[in-house]
């Protein structure tokens, strides 16, 4: 998923996604010569649903998308109308199977993190209680690992899945043509 990038503190759209019908009709709706309201939310569809974005820790999909309305300068009444969920389902299909292990990784690590509030949060614990929360806490260092790992491995795939020989970069479709 090269179609966006975040550097210097915005996202940064392709060539190669203006090609695709999905993200040139967001372009395309705002007539403004700025395009505030096409880049707003095209940024929007990278935060949501990049495995790269900033905002990936937030599991919850409701909650992200607060965070990144609030936190990106959305309007606070603005909602992902059809063309925007259109278009986000269209980039999360694109993902490949390292950058879905990594969220599913991501949820997990989550899960286990809640689980593990609810036993502190308890007031009387049982010696079963006790038991799991010392089995949960001898797993964190090994899931914090793995999880840096997985993170680690999906941007190396993302970042050397455009490059070939001589450092050079694929043309649209160059792998998908058969002469």
């Amino acid at each position: 998923m090269k179609l966006f990038k975040y550097e210097g503190y915005k996202v940064v759209i392709s060539e190669e996604a203006f090609a695709l019908r999905v993200f040139r009709q967001i372009w395309n709706r705002d007539r403004t010569a700025s395009k505030d309201r096409a880049l707003m939310e095209l940024g929007y569809i990278y935060f949501m649903v990049d495995s790269r974005s900033d905002y990936q820790y937030l599991v919850d999909k409701g909650e992200r998308s607060r965070a990144i309305i609030e936190g990106e300068g959305l309007p606070d009444n603005w909602k992902p109308d059809k063309l925007v969920q259109e278009a986000m389902d269209f980039y999360g299909s694109m993902k490949s199977s390292a950058a879905l292990l990594l969220e599913d990784t991501r949820y997990l690590v989550d899960r286990y993190r809640k689980k593990l509030r609810e036993c502190m949060d308890g007031d009387e614990l049982e010696v079963k209680d006790l038991k799991d929360t010392g089995a949960l806490i001898k797993n964190i260092p090994d899931l914090v690992k793995a999880l840096d790992e997985a993170e680690k491995a999906v941007a190396s795939e993302m970042r050397d899945s455009g490059k070939m020989r001589g450092q050079g970069e694929k043309t649209i479709m160059e792998d998908s043509l058969d002469i």
